[in-house]
């Protein structure tokens, strides 16, 4: 029958292996901790972080929430209705803002009203506005009605940009819009936004007690998961562990003394040893006896031993009263010992175990 693991038990398994448990802990809060260090490196870079835009062909900056909340300021917007050929709405908001961030229309803007950064958003590298953030094209999706909003930061500078584009498709001046038709439901005007322009790519700052947080509960999780590596190696070990069953037959005795302290088990492997009283008995081991052990069952009158390592070391014409097999905890390996009951099933004699 299987019983659950005393506390005593427990306690030494957890002693057994707290190297593997607290090393698995300490290992994934290590790469915690330099995840999280890359991170913050990597934010307080992201200005510096260039990304190309495969629908404009432009590049990419990303700014901060500050730059980004500047850029809202003043922001000026048209509304407009678009049909496609087939007199249905267009309402593919996307697509008209690659149109409108392609190299051809920035540089019509770029020629009209330079597109240079404001004192707000002094981390732009040499100035430049993104054009990602300056111009953004939404929908209703109840109306059709689209809506071209531009944030510069700039209300001066955005209603020049807007006036560029609102002229441009009111001239038809940009290819796209040529085979469709275009109604324009209000002039550039200025309005309050919380969120315009393309929302930043920068994401929001975590706190550092969440972070503190955050690794306590990974440290707890590394300890879980050192006790099952812990647990998972009793079974892949090469010596004779905790979880290792003994028991080959039902006329085995197991003597546990690996939970008696040190000059106690002495004494106790002594007794197992002798007791009961027998004519002959072979002691097998891997390691040899301790000296002090092997000289007081000398001193005990009346029992013949024979001590070996082996059963092939044994005289095999002598016949023995018991067979006593001395097991280390962590010591003797698994093979020594199946292959030492393999060897006994030729003795038709009583086997203890005894587990130091």
């Amino acid at each position: 029958m299987m019983h659950l693991p005393t506390l005593k038990q427990t306690k030494e398994f957890l002693q057994d292996n707290k190297k593997t448990i607290f090393g698995t802990a300490l290992a994934l809060v290590l790469l915690y901790a330099l995840a999280i260090a890359y991170t913050l490196f990597s934010d307080d870079k992201v200005e510096e972080i260039k990304k190309i835009d495969p629908g404009t062909g432009l590049e990419l900056q990303l700014i901060t929430d500050t730059e980004y909340k500047a850029l809202l300021e003043d922001a000026v917007r048209f509304d407009f209705y678009v049909e496609n050929t087939e007199g249905y709405a267009f309402t593919n908001f996307n697509l008209l803002e690659a149109v409108l961030l392609s190299p051809n229309v920035y540089e019509a803007i770029d020629s009209v009203e330079p597109i240079v950064a404001t004192d707000e958003i002094e981390a732009m590298e040499e100035g430049d506005i993104p054009a990602n953030y300056m111009i953004d094209v939404d929908t209703d999706y109840d109306t059709s009605e689209l809506h071209i909003t531009v944030g510069t930061g700039d209300e001066a500078k955005n209603e020049a940009i807007a006036t560029v584009l609102y002229k441009a498709m009111q001239e038809g001046t940009i290819p796209f819009f040529e085979n469709k038709s275009i109604y324009l439901l209000s002039e550039p005007h200025v309005v309050q936004l919380d969120k315009g322009p393309e929302q930043t790519n920068e994401t929001g700052s975590t706190s550092m007690l969440l972070y503190l947080v955050m690794g306590a509960g990974l440290f707890i999780a590394g300890l879980f998961l050192g006790m099952l590596l812990g647990f998972f190696r009793l079974f892949f070990k090469k010596e004779i562990t905790d979880v290792f069953n003994y028991r080959m037959s039902d006329d085995d005795t197991v003597l546990d003394l690996s939970h008696t302290t040190a000059t106690a088990q002495e004494a106790a492997l002594a007794h197992g040893i002798q007791h009961p009283a027998a004519a002959r008995k072979l002691v097998l081991s891997e390691q040899p006896l301790p000296t002090d052990v092997q000289k007081l069952l000398e001193q005990m009158e009346g029992t013949p031993y024979v001590f070996a390592q082996s059963v092939l070391s044994a005289d095999p014409l002598l016949s023995f009263d018991e067979v006593i097999i001395v097991s280390r905890k962590n010591g003797t390996t698994k093979d020594w010992y199946k292959n030492q009951r393999t060897l006994l099933e030729n003795y038709a004699t009583p086997i203890k175990i005894i587990l130091v």
